[in-house]
């Protein structure tokens, strides 16, 4: 399972709150203010590095093999036939 920190303005917390337990893949747990600070403080003191690992992350990506296919109607018919 993935785990996702978010900073939230206190303005819209409540209606993003209210949203993400609509949703029955979401499992929310709040933590004491103390422990948020401490990650806030950790990811606000290295600026450069977060952006140089976001920048070697979106570099290491690789395209979707759609955006490299010539011919769509060959691709798709390949793509098809693979599986019969």
């Amino acid at each position: 399972m993935q785990k996702l920190v978010l900073d939230i303005e206190e303005s819209r917390y409540t209606l993003l709150l209210q949203f993400l337990r609509t949703l029955d893949y979401v499992n929310i747990v709040q933590v004491a203010p103390s422990q948020t600070t401490n990650a806030s403080q950790k990811s606000a003191s290295n600026p450069g590095s977060q952006l140089e690992l976001l920048q070697q992350a979106l570099q290491q990506q690789s395209k979707p093999a759609f955006q490299d296919v010539l011919d769509p109607l060959t691709w798709q018919k390949q793509q098809r036939d693979e599986w019969s």
